[in-house]
């Protein structure tokens, strides 16, 4: 089968075919919000359809451009050099809706107090709740070095001081949650900060 390239062009938003099965939907309040969006910064991300004009990722915007009179506009979409396949079209409008990651609700205490957070769904006590329930269940796990005669250990701390670099670093390494050994007699332990780590980590692989 064909490779798949993707290539930006322009289509009327009207001329565009909404998926019949689109498993994304918001609320009357996002989709105002949505609306507002689109009125102040206009339509920044680009739709992606099949080479027949479905749209796979887009819906909701397409329709609000719709409601807001500007049906008849040209807009860029991203286009592939043929037609998907059943399975990959589905796989990508599954793909497109759900990959979006989790928020840092530190950052988002910090940084972004002057935006009305509840008018986008983000409900940052609730989010606190569901952090604690999760940290209630997690389950100690077992301690991943047992001593042997004679052996000696060397262990290396690597200080994160925000949930961002944990995560990047904990993805480097591949990195499981496990349990340290600690003793004393075994070995003695080094410790860097998370991103000075990170630093050398990008300036070793480059």
């Amino acid at each position: 089968m064909e490779k798949l390239v993707w290539s930006t062009q322009q289509r009327k938003v009207v001329d565009l075919l909404p998926y019949e099965y689109n498993p994304r939907k918001m609320t009357a309040q996002q989709s105002k919000k949505l609306r507002e969006s689109l009125e102040r910064f206009g339509l920044v991300e680009i739709p992606v359809i099949n080479f027949d004009g479905t749209l796979l990722a887009g819906h909701q915007r397409c329709k609000a451009m719709v409601q807001l009179g500007k049906g008849d506009e040209l807009v860029d979409v991203r286009v592939p050099n043929r037609l998907l396949t059943d399975a990959e079209f589905k796989e990508y409008n599954i793909a497109s809706n759900a990959i979006k990651g989790d928020w840092v609700d530190e950052i988002l205490r910090e940084h972004f107090s002057d935006v009305d957070l509840a008018d986008f769904g983000i409900s940052l006590a609730e989010m606190e709740e569901l952090h604690q329930k999760a940290t209630e269940k997690t389950e100690t796990p077992e301690m991943p070095i047992v001593a042997k005669f004679s052996e000696k250990y060397d262990a290396f701390v690597i200080v994160a001081r925000n949930e961002i670099d944990a995560n990047h670093i904990a993805e480097l390494l591949g990195c499981d949650r496990e349990k340290s050994y600690k003793s004393e007699t075994m070995g003695m332990t080094r410790v860097i900060d998370g991103t000075k780590f990170i630093e050398r980590w990008k300036t070793s692989r480059s």
